[in-house]
């Protein structure tokens, strides 16, 4: 049992670059930190979702074609060429089905929801890495 770390980098717009920079210099802060701030704060709202399914659980509904309950997720970071950058990680490397069955995450799925991230979020995606499988 391992956990999955899914990277993510700066915004893929300029127009969403922009808006970030205004952000560091108004709260006088780096923009790796405003982006992991922009970056958590969507997290976190995705994660809490309504009725107790949250984003996750319902795009593996979708991909997998089974109600399943997502690992738990959390923000954290990566430093890559001594910038902080912001990172999804899952507690589990395994989806979990209505009948308790354990569905392994396999490469394909996680680089789909890096992907999907990606195209809904506007951050770029800069893959992912399996830890302690």
């Amino acid at each position: 049992m391992g956990k999955i770390n899914i990277k993510f980098g700066y915004p893929t717009s300029q127009k969403e670059f922009e808006q970030l920079s205004e952000r560091a210099i108004f709260h006088d802060e780096s923009i790796e930190s405003a982006l992991c701030y922009e970056f958590e704060k969507t997290l976190n709202s995705l994660i809490k979702g309504q009725d107790s399914e949250n984003f996750f659980d319902l795009v593996f509904f979708v991909v997998s074609g089974q109600k399943v309950t997502a690992p738990k997720v959390r923000f954290s970071s990566y430093v890559e060429n001594g910038h902080r950058l912001p990172m999804i990680e899952f507690r589990d490397d395994y989806l979990m089905s209505i009948g308790a069955n354990r569905i392994n995450l396999s490469d394909e799925l996680v680089d789909g929801l890096g992907e999907l991230y990606q195209t809904e979020f506007n951050y770029e995606y800069a893959g992912f890495e399996r830890v302690g499988a």
